[in-house]
């Protein structure tokens, strides 16, 4: 019996989503937010392309009325890396030029299928939210999770996204 309740309880915390934040905040839902492409730190092509239209929806999913995401241009859809000094540069000059109360960004640090039999989903996500025009950081979370085998990363992800995102939009 006690092996069973063990083989449970480890089940339940293998679904969990694990979720590290800064300090507890109430942006407002009816200002406009810019959603820029994740910075990419896996060996998943366009996860950080996916992670930021999963953060579009789930900001509209929770009131924000004005959502605006980075405009792809030219290639960059194909190999974007959000992370080279040129395409920073870019977003940065985009976003100064948008009318907007706050700019989402961030790092996915794990997006993949787990090696294995069952090859669970596996999601880290960092997300900043930073203020506008100060720039200022007014909230940092990072979030993890595993799926399970049938689950998808999409899904995972969305699981990771909404509960970094759910207590800060109000």
């Amino acid at each position: 019996m006690k092996q069973v309740v063990a083989l449970l309880l480890a089940l339940m915390l293998a679904s969990c989503t694990h979720v590290r934040s800064s300090q507890d905040v109430s942006l407002d839902a009816e200002g406009t937010w810019l959603v820029l492409p994740l910075v990419n730190r896996t060996g998943t092509p366009q996860a950080g392309l996916r992670a930021a239209a999963i953060v579009e929806s789930v900001l509209y999913r929770h009131g924000v009325t004005t959502v605006d995401s980075y405009p792809e241009t030219g290639n960059d859809g194909l190999l974007f890396e959000a992370s080279s000094s040129a395409n920073r540069e870019k977003m940065d000059r985009w976003v100064q030029s948008q009318s907007a109360q706050y700019v989402v960004s961030g790092v996915v640090h794990e997006w993949r299928y787990k090696t294995g039999v069952d090859g669970e989903p596996a999601v880290g996500v960092m997300l900043e939210i930073r203020e506008l025009p100060s720039g200022n950081i007014v909230y940092s979370g990072t979030g993890a999770r595993a799926g399970w085998a049938r689950s998808s990363l999409s899904q995972t992800g969305q699981k990771v996204i909404d509960k970094l995102l759910a207590p800060v939009i109000r």
